[in-house]
């Protein structure tokens, strides 16, 4: 039996050579060398020591090793080349580094075991040269002739995580840019001694369409990444249609059309996010306006339902059926292979975000309806 070892987090003892190596004979004696070896997620199976019993071909060319008997009886840390694997004395895991490593976590939990995933933010050096991994990791116990191992899968995001890192400073460094732009043509035609009133009057309009255009794709990230969180508060389903016809009715996408709001708009309060609606309900009105044409009317409805309220945007435009089929989709468009995020934000943010959802009936008699149909009182954020 392993000797107790001194350890600042994690045990530190090991399994002897020959028992990794009768571990590894006997995990690559089932099939499940040849099922790991087609996957292309790195697969490490570890034994109850946290040392490595069998790596599949996916994790082997990761590590830029020749073989799998290379790193039998290592631990991940190790094998991936993390400066603090040495740090503790007894390895990967035993130090005081360790202790808020995903890795770690994840592998003690399975060995307790409980499936567990985690992130781990990794400094590696290789031949000298230092180099950052963001990895996402999954641990998951398995038995199997009466002794316990762990399925290791290792998912490299560091691609990911750069991308994500460098959007936040884009959108960050150009959204301040635009903001700066914007407020100065404000400061410009409030002092306008020039009479170029219009031209500064469009010039204001533009840059903040360009905030607001910014602002959105942001947001749309955002979504798709689960890290926009809505900002609750009383509302006027009646104050935010006319929030929306403020801000499109000047705009060229109207093109000298009527936006119209139904008198008989409900006056009821909803508690929502209200510029999350303001963004579902823009992209259903700017799509009509741009199915409209000059002299064309656009009605936006709102009523109250029994446990909420329905905004609806209706035009006479026909929506043909192979277009019907595919709306929803992300990245489909009739308008290019630029477009097509509007209506897929569109369901994005009202189901995931608002609790509500969206839909539209389209004929050629009666034109077509958007809704967005939400809860009087949106209970989560």
């Amino acid at each position: 039996m392993p000797h107790p070892m001194p350890t600042e987090h994690a045990p530190a003892e090991r399994a002897p050579h020959d028992i990794v190596l009768a571990q590894y004979q006997t995990f690559i004696g089932t099939h499940c060398r040849a099922f790991f070896d087609t996957l292309p997620t790195m697969i490490m199976a570890l034994n109850s020591f946290r040392q490595v019993v069998f790596a599949n071909k996916a994790a082997i060319d990761f590590l830029g090793r020749s073989n799998v008997e290379q790193v039998l009886g290592e631990r991940p840390g190790e094998v991936l080349g993390c400066v603090n694997a040495q740090a503790g004395g007894g390895g990967c895991g035993t130090s005081r580094h360790c202790r808020n490593c995903g890795t770690v976590k994840a592998i003690l939990a399975a060995i307790d075991g409980a499936m567990a995933n985690g992130e781990c933010k990794l400094l590696r050096r290789e031949e000298s040269v230092v180099e950052g991994l963001d990895l996402h990791v999954n641990a998951t116990p398995l038995y199997f002739d009466d002794q316990q191992y762990i399925i290791f899968a290792i998912t490299d995001i560091s691609h990911e995580t750069r991308r994500r890192s460098m959007e936040h400073i884009f959108f960050h460094d150009v959204l301040n840019l635009a903001g700066g732009i914007n407020g100065l043509v404000e400061v410009l035609r409030l002092n306008n001694t020039c009479g170029n009133a219009h031209e500064l009057a469009v010039l204001q309009t533009a840059s903040q369409s360009l905030v607001d255009e910014i602002i959105a794709q942001r947001e749309l990230l955002a979504a798709e990444s689960n890290e926009l969180t809505p900002n609750l508060a009383p509302v006027a389903a009646r104050d935010i249609l006319l929030q929306l016809k403020g801000l499109y009715e000047n705009a060229s996408v109207a093109q000298g059309q009527e936006i119209r709001i139904a008198a008989a708009c409900t006056a009821i309060t909803v508690v929502t996010d209200s510029r999350l609606v303001l963004r579902v309900l823009g992209n259903i009105l700017k799509n009509a306006l741009e199915a409209g044409k000059p002299g064309d009317a656009v009605d936006l409805v709102c009523s109250e339902e029994l446990d909420g309220v329905r905004f609806k945007v209706h035009n006479h435009a026909f929506i043909p059926p192979n277009v019907q089929e595919n709306i929803f989709h992300r990245r489909f468009s009739t308008k290019g292979e630029a477009r097509g995020l509007g209506t897929y934000s569109m369901l994005l943010l009202s189901e995931r975000y608002l609790d509500g959802n969206v839909g539209y009936t389209s004929t050629e008699a009666a034109g077509t309806t958007f809704f967005l149909r939400l809860p009087k009182r949106q209970k989560t954020a």
